[in-house]
């Protein structure tokens, strides 16, 4: 008992630690590339070159970007330049402006590099280049200084400034950031921010300890109920399929006192339905431990990616990941989470909907038995389409946020679903008709069945195939697409229609009488009571012919019952017939007998022989 504890504990925690693996690389995985020389175009591979890339504001002659902190990409300021209307041949001597605001972020990233080894605060300091303005970067660890940003014409006319003021205001902006790069990488800051992470970390790990230990509680009752409710589900199939005892004993109990028999179905439909009841009262308790297990995994990977972005903000080293780990993986964890309740309510709700469909109180007790043996097929049948639309919507939205082109993906996913239903239009029409045949009830598992020449048990039912046991012990399969006309045997009731045949010799109302006597006492024994659903009903005589008078005779029983009464009603006719001398019809034969005399004959024959002979002496 303790290894297999052990086993447990060590599947449980490399799982947690898988979660935990997986989301820390969901969210160091959308880091921002860094570029060491001057990037190409990123709308190379735009399928529009006349539009201008994601990031791009264009106004009129004017496309505006904005530059961004190398530290943790904060918006510093907004670069401008003319408007390129097609990117794959831009005009000579123009620079797209994405490209423009990519190679100042990259000479950020330059000077980053520098301010973190310089023993003193590099100095931002604006300087004339070929008669432009320049923004430049000095410090003691390098005699030439890095030019940083080139101010332009657009830019000033688009700020509304001048060349010198737009200089000095973009240079203060910059100077603040190298400031603050430096502060922040300094010793003592950064000792302090590495270990505010490192208790962070900790809280993480104690936190998620909490969490699983709540999940191991919540699944270790799940666990109980899921017996209980295994239990109740083997109970109330074996009510559906045979009574137990102690209904038989009611059958008696109200035969032996004249009880009215209304009033013992209704017994034994509240006893059904009490089972039931409990059956969907643990189903309601699984749900709700489930749905509280789904909320501490998800709870468990929101901690953990909380953290993580927290000590992302607050380490400098990290910081530039920061504003990545918002976008993309906080937008697929609210999608998928999202899904995932989504999903769960609608099964739930499901589940409530099946529940009452089945403990309707206007429905017959053999109605109910078999609503309560296929609402499993049909609720797991909803399940599976409400999981594959939500996880079909996710992966949709999944593909989108990472701007892949989710119209073609349709579009190419329509024209292969078209090729393949036309590539199998029988398997879809077996698809088609299996849905069909289970939304209108035509028949069920444990039906015995007449399909064209073919009959038997149904022994299993899917969406493509019905299989049919017939009485050789044959398994038949047969699509759904070829079932057009179905008999039922067993559907709600069964008959036996007896009918036989008694020579006009007998009485017939004698015959009559005595077959309700035998109906009678097969229905008064307790043995064959519960398998009888009223008192068999002689009809009468149907039909006169040469052979007999045809009396008829409808035993209406259980479902899956009418052999073995018909078995038994057969045998007691038989001998009930014998102990009465009734005779059983037979053919009517007519004899014709004439006596001649041998002389007679014999003269006859003589003058038939001598006619002949003068016949063909005349021919001749």
């Amino acid at each position: 008992m303790i290894i297999l504890s052990f086993n447990r504990l060590q599947r449980l925690t490399i799982r947690f630690v898988l979660i935990i693996v997986v989301t820390i690389a969901m969210v160091f995985g959308w880091g921002a590339i860094a570029y060491s020389q001057l990037p190409s175009s990123p709308t190379a591979a735009s399928n529009d070159p006349h539009k201008p890339p994601k990031g791009v504001t264009r106004l009129g002659e004017y496309e505006i970007a904005d530059v961004n902190s190398p530290l943790d990409k904060n918006l510093l300021f907004k670069v401008v330049s003319p408007t390129v209307f097609n990117r794959d041949e831009p005009p000579e001597g123009s620079l797209p402006v994405e490209v423009r605001a990519e190679e100042i972020t990259q000479r950020l990233m330059r000077a980053l590099d520098r301010a973190d080894k310089a023993k003193q605060t590099p100095i931002i300091s604006v300087a004339t280049l070929n008669n432009r303005l320049i923004l430049q970067l000095n410090d003691n660890q390098m005699t030439r200084s890095l030019r940083l940003v080139t101010v332009t014409e657009p830019d000033a006319d688009y700020h509304g400034k001048t060349l010198e003021e737009l200089a000095q205001e973009w240079q203060k902006i910059l100077q603040a950031e190298v400031e603050r790069i430096e502060r922040l990488f300094s010793p003592k800051v950064l000792s302090q921010r590495v270990g505010q992470a490192l208790q962070i970390s900790i809280g993480l790990v104690l936190g998620s300890v909490v969490l699983w230990f709540l999940r191991r509680t919540l699944i270790r009752k799940q666990t109980v109920l899921q017996a209980r409710y295994q239990e109740h589900i083997a109970e109330a199939k074996q009510a559906a399929v045979k009574r137990s005892q102690a209904e038989i004993s009611a059958n008696i109990q109200a035969i032996d006192t004249s009880e009215p028999e209304a009033h013992t179905i209704a017994h034994q439909r509240s006893q059904f339905l009490e089972i039931i009841q409990r059956q969907f009262t643990l189903k309601r308790q699984l749900g709700i431990y489930s749905f509280l297990t789904l909320l501490l995994f998800w709870a468990f990977i929101l901690v953990w990616y909380i953290g993580i972005v927290v000590i992302m903000s607050r380490v400098p080293y990290l910081m530039r990941w920061w504003s990545d780990a918002l976008a993309r993986p906080l937008a697929l964890l609210i999608i998928w989470f999202f899904i995932s309740v989504v999903i769960r309510i609608g099964k739930s709700l499901i589940d409530y909907i099946t529940d009452v469909w089945t403990t309707h109180p206007s429905l017959p007790l053999s109605e109910t038995q078999r609503i309560a043996l296929r609402s499993a097929t049909v609720s797991g049948a909803l399940k599976g389409l409400i999981t594959f639309v939500f996880i079909t919507f996710g992966i949709l939205r999944t593909l989108d946020i990472f701007n892949v082109p989710t119209s073609s993906i349709l579009a190419g996913g329509a024209v292969i679903g078209i090729a393949i239903s036309l590539g199998s239009q029988s398997l879809m029409k077996d698809l088609v008709n299996g849905c069909l045949i289970l939304m209108e009830d035509q028949f069920a598992v444990g039906d015995v069945i007449e399909i064209g020449n073919k009959s038997g048990l149904v022994e299993n039912l899917n969406l493509r195939v019905t299989q049919l046991r017939n009485g050789e012990g044959k398994l038949i399969t047969i699509p759904n697409s070829n079932i057009t006309d179905v008999n039922n045997l067993t559907r709600l009731w069964s008959r036996v229609d007896f009918s036989i045949v008694v020579a006009y010799e007998n009485d017939p109302k004698y015959v009559l009488e005595i077959l309700r006597q035998v109906s009678q006492q097969l229905y008064s024994e307790p043995e064959w009571r519960d398998r009888l659903l009223e008192l068999p009903e002689v009809l009468g005589i149907d039909d006169l012919s040469h052979t007999g008078m045809l009396v008829r005779v409808w035993i209406k029983t259980a479902p899956m019952e009418q052999w073995y009464v018909g078995r038994e009603f057969r045998l007691r006719v038989r001998l009930a017939f014998e102990a009465n001398n009734i005779q059983i019809g037979r053919p009517q034969w007519i004899s014709y007998n004439t006596d001649l005399d041998v002389s007679i004959a014999k003269d006859a024959f003589i003058r038939l022989i001598q006619k002949s002979e003068m016949f063909t002496i005349q021919c001749f």
